[in-house]
């Protein structure tokens, strides 16, 4: 008998491969899926706009990045003596007004340069709810705890969000014709807006990507919403806030999105370095013992072997840890 609605997807048409080089942008969620790539040695750029949820933002910093626009001083605003953009992550901010410029015309610099070499863009989209900075009439990536007053919530519609992502992968495919587009929405739920406007937030979402799929076909659609929506469904896989996937949702999706891209051959090289990363998590009973230092000779081994078959695999941390 079952017990829950399992959700089944076709292997995906293209593969990821471990000489793919590949960038994620948009919500937490994707920010997830970035790091598990890099964790298992992946060419990845995970998130380096920091988390964004909108998709009219999203679609304005690929924008940006692709036309090297970079920022001036006067863009910068402060707020609780940062200087900060609202276009931009806190993570780029500083208290120094020309170091939070330079942290983000970094940011635009290294992604125009990396946007045009990658095989697959992964965008999350978190929520259809954004917020308008009254002053300039334009909706702003953060707020970033400036007063309310400030800004407008708004709703942005299926259509708007679809006209807004259309011309950024149009301009994303004129300067990278080959890249491959996967677009997932956030199983994250925005439930401080309510819990019935967060389904319709989700539901406008589903419909901006349903139009870029009917467009071009080198957007494809991974379903992380849906498997811990419909498939897990329960809510011991949410974080203690009851909003967050906790680490075995999120490590079930992962297997799925391996299940999904990964061929044969880069599934084995997957279960390969696990071990390898579960062995530096060892902990001996005896540091110093014969037992040990064997083992870590072993581990370094099995590095070598691995670097010698996958030379572009980066294991400078590991054989680091081996051999102190």
């Amino acid at each position: 008998m079952l017990y829950r609605t399992e959700l089944s997807i076709p292997l995906s048409p293209i593969n990821l491969s471990h000489n793919s080089k590949s960038m994620t942008i948009g919500s937490c969620f994707s920010h997830h899926i970035g790091q598990r790539l890099q964790k298992y040695k992946f060419k990845c750029i995970s998130n380096p706009f920091g988390t964004v949820f909108n998709p009219i933002s999203i679609s304005y910093l690929l924008s940006r990045a692709i036309d090297k626009q970079y920022i001036e001083d006067d863009e910068l605003l402060m707020s609780q003596g940062v200087w900060v953009h609202p276009d931009f992550h806190s993570s780029l901010c500083h208290t120094d007004k020309q170091t939070t410029c330079q942290n983000i015309n970094e940011c635009i610099r290294s992604v125009h340069e990396s946007i045009q070499e990658i095989d697959f863009l992964f965008v999350t989209l978190g929520t259809s709810v954004a917020y308008r900075h009254i002053e300039n009439d334009r909706i702003v990536a953060n707020c970033h705890k400036l007063p309310s007053g400030n800004f407008e919530k708004i709703e942005t519609t299926s259509e708007d969000g679809f006209k807004a992502m259309k011309e950024a992968m149009e301009q994303l495919n004129k300067i990278n014709p080959h890249v491959k587009i996967v677009m997932t929405i956030s199983p994250v739920r925005h439930i401080r807006d309510g819990i019935i406007e967060n389904s319709f937030s989700k539901a406008r979402l589903h419909g901006m990507i349903e139009g870029l799929m009917a467009q071009n076909e080198m957007i494809l659609y991974f379903p992380a919403y849906e498997w811990l929506m419909d498939d897990l469904r329960d809510y011991r896989y949410y974080d203690t806030d009851m909003i967050h996937p906790n680490e075995m949702a999120i490590a079930y999706i992962w297997h799925k999105f391996g299940e999904h891209f990964f061929d044969k051959d880069t599934s084995d090289l997957c279960k390969k370095i696990d071990a390898i990363l579960k062995a530096v998590q060892h902990r001996p009973f005896n540091s110093t013992s014969e037992e040990h230092t064997a083992f870590k000779n072993h581990q370094l081994q099995a590095i070598q072997s691995l670097k010698k078959d996958h030379p572009y695999l980066d294991f400078e941390e590991e054989e680091r840890f081996f051999k102190l």
